[in-house]
């Protein structure tokens, strides 16, 4: 048996699809589900990567930032799970809103602790879904560049700045 080739946006596509179907599972179950369902290897960082902070310098230690808390990706997920949502539509809020930027170190401390911004795992209270993914980012003043792959651009993971 022959594998196929699959596209970027094909397996981002089939990974959502995977962890929908987990989470709901999971919630039917337990009533929770787990954020690591949206890492890897469930899925994997080069599909959502859109952006690299213009403050790490060659040779520095990234850190993987969600733009969008996995913590509230996932009781969106419950939330709309309560609404008797479709794997379909709990498939697309994770595609939606699954994206990583690299970050400084600094910049993860300026962002997460509490004298600072303290949105560890939460967006800005002004914020829903389907605003801004990037508006926790912009409020700790983190400016990146898109990193973006022909694949990515074709599921909608386009330039994160604009």
């Amino acid at each position: 048996m022959t594998r196929r080739s699959w596209t970027d946006a094909e397996l981002l596509d089939r990974a959502c699809r995977r962890a929908a179907m987990v989470i709901r599972g999971m919630w039917e179950e337990k009533g929770s589900s787990d954020t690591r369902l949206l890492e890897e290897p469930m899925i994997p960082s080069r599909l959502v990567t859109v952006g690299k902070s213009k403050g790490l310098e060659p040779g520095d230690k990234a850190h993987r930032e969600h733009v969008v808390p996995r913590l509230a990706i996932i009781k969106e997920c419950h939330s709309r799970l309560c609404d008797h949502a479709s794997d379909d539509e709990i498939a697309a809020l994770i595609r939606d809103h699954t994206r990583i930027v690299l970050i400084t170190e600094e910049e993860c401390r300026r962002l997460d602790r509490k004298d600072q911004h303290g949105l560890r795992q939460i967006m800005p209270t002004e914020w829903a879904f389907g605003g801004d993914l990037f508006a926790r980012l912009r409020t700790a003043g983190i400016e990146w560049d898109p990193v973006v792959s022909a694949d990515q651009a074709q599921v909608g993971l386009d330039d994160p700045t604009s």
